[in-house]
């Protein structure tokens, strides 16, 4: 069976299980047969521990620069999917840096070109802090939502894009409006992969500390904010083992935060770490490195 047929039927199988009892728990057996699926898929990649890494998601005109200076030949730029054209993408890939793109997949904010497509039946309380303009979505219902997903991935395939962010993969353990499970956002969240897997991309685990040690296995590599200053870090050591890349990002807001607060920390635990200003912000500088760029943070 070819690699694409394999991711096929990952989907369809994830697919299926999603349709039933909506409470009923996703079986060992199962998670791991579909685990198994997607690892066979072969024209993706994971992404290894000692990639640099950039992220700039803030609507702004891309700074394809920041990464030039880096001696490191493993490189990684996290872009937004729709707000990012094909030409930025390529010109960075050219540079033989691995494009990541933004997408939400737990979450429907309003000022998306696809937003007028999602039902009411799909839409939740709002996102906290983001209030005016996203909401959850019940990720229960995949009739609903894998076509919008997957026309995302269409998108992003397109585009160019070698991998995809998943933002809002672990609504279950938010106040979405809606009675979600772990086992929900499992299986959810192994079908988006498989399906990523499909078109020759990788997704990674975005946060989702809870579910962490699972979607190991699944996920290709995992972008954390804060492990460091919730003390969350542990959960992702799971990746480390499988070479899998651990992106943490810490922020200089509110609380000060410096590189000498957390990279000896994420230097031994072989995590990619860096320093940006706020979660609000997200734009291209200020930003600082753990490591391979220069002696700072160093641990």
């Amino acid at each position: 069976m070819s690699a694409r047929s394999f991711a096929s039927f990952v989907l369809m199988l994830l697919l299926a299980a999603c349709g039933g009892d909506s409470d009923s728990p996703l079986s060992g057996s199962a998670f791991a047969a579909a685990s198994a699926r997607a690892s066979q898929a072969a024209t993706w990649k994971p992404l290894a521990p000692g990639t640099s890494w950039q992220w700039q998601i803030d609507g702004n005109r891309i700074n394809e620069k920041v990464l030039d200076g880096v001696n490191n030949p493993r490189k990684m730029f996290d872009v937004d999917m729709e707000q990012t054209d094909a030409g930025t993408i390529q010109r960075l890939k050219a540079k033989g840096i691995y494009v990541v793109c933004y997408m939400e997949v737990g979450g429907r904010e309003d000022n998306r070109g696809d937003a007028a497509r999602f039902p009411d039946s799909v839409l939740g309380n709002p996102v906290e802090g983001y209030e005016d303009h996203e909401r959850w979505l019940d990720i229960r219902q995949t009739e609903i939502l894998m076509p919008l997903m997957l026309a995302r991935l269409d998108q992003a395939k397109k585009k160019g894009c070698d991998g995809i962010e998943p933002d809002l993969d672990d609504s279950y353990r938010q106040e979405t409006g809606f009675p979600l499970t772990r086992d929900d956002q499992l299986r959810y969240n192994t079908a988006l992969i498989a399906a990523a897997h499909d078109r020759g991309m990788s997704m990674g685990l975005k946060n989702g500390s809870g579910i962490a040690v699972a979607m190991a296995k699944v996920a290709d590599w995992v972008l954390n904010e804060q492990c460091n200053r919730f003390h969350e870090c542990d959960d992702y050591a799971s990746f480390i083992a499988l070479n899998k890349a651990v992106f943490n990002v810490e922020y200089t807001r509110p609380d000060g935060m410096k590189l000498a607060d957390f990279c000896p920390a994420d230097n031994q635990a072989n995590f990619d770490g860096i320093l940006k200003l706020s979660s609000d912000t997200l734009s291209a500088l200020p930003r600082a490195a753990c490591r391979f760029e220069g002696a700072a943070g160093r641990g």
